[in-house]
């Protein structure tokens, strides 16, 4: 899981204002790999999450003048990639499955030939069980489980109430709970 998104730097919001061409490039530095880590989670697929995550930043950049600085820029930037995923997940148009390799692509972190076959067997399980919940259950999952926003975060980003947030996460992680049952 990684650190939830923290306070925005003094100054960055006034300076994407100002559309001074560094800020922005600092916003992207700070927020490409969580974006692009959302949407690899949501999509699966490698080349529609660099898709997403480049659409999300052209939006960011073309709605700052408009954005109210109510929310932090992370939680903009995930409630952007977050109705981006949902709009591609929806799209007739979509011929890419869900389950791509990219999600399995996690090295084993112990020598032993018969527990590193078993990590990965469980790791492909998680990794197909979280891909097969409904998508705004996964949403919520990924974005509280593994990018650590708080709940709170996720109803912002979601324009969620944070009732919902927790109802939906309880579901995601019940459905994971049976899809895995057989590791425990």
């Amino acid at each position: 899981m990684r650190e939830p998104v923290g306070a925005d730097p003094p100054g960055l919001l006034a300076r994407l204002r100002a559309g001074e061409p560094k800020a922005f490039e600092e916003l992207v530095i700070a927020y490409q790999h969580r974006v692009f880590g959302v949407a690899l989670r949501m999509l699966g697929s490698r080349a529609e999450a660099e898709e997403i995550a480049q659409e999300v930043f052209l939006r960011a950049h073309g709605a700052v003048a408009n954005f109210r600085g109510e929310a932090k820029l992370g939680t903009w930037l995930y409630g952007i990639a977050s109705r981006l995923c949902l709009n591609r997940l929806a799209s007739p148009d979509r011929r890419v499955t869900r389950g791509d390799a990219a999600l399995a692509d996690v090295p084993a972190a112990t020598v032993d030939a018969a527990m590193a076959a078993e990590r990965a067997e469980l790791e492909a399980a998680m990794h197909a069980a979280i891909a097969e919940l409904p998508d705004e259950r996964r949403l919520v999952l990924v974005l509280r489980d593994l990018e650590g926003l708080s709940y709170e975060q996720i109803a912002e980003a979601l324009a969620l109430d944070p009732g919902t947030v927790r109802s939906r996460l309880h579901r995601a992680r019940m459905q994971l709970k049976e899809k895995l049952e057989r590791f425990a």
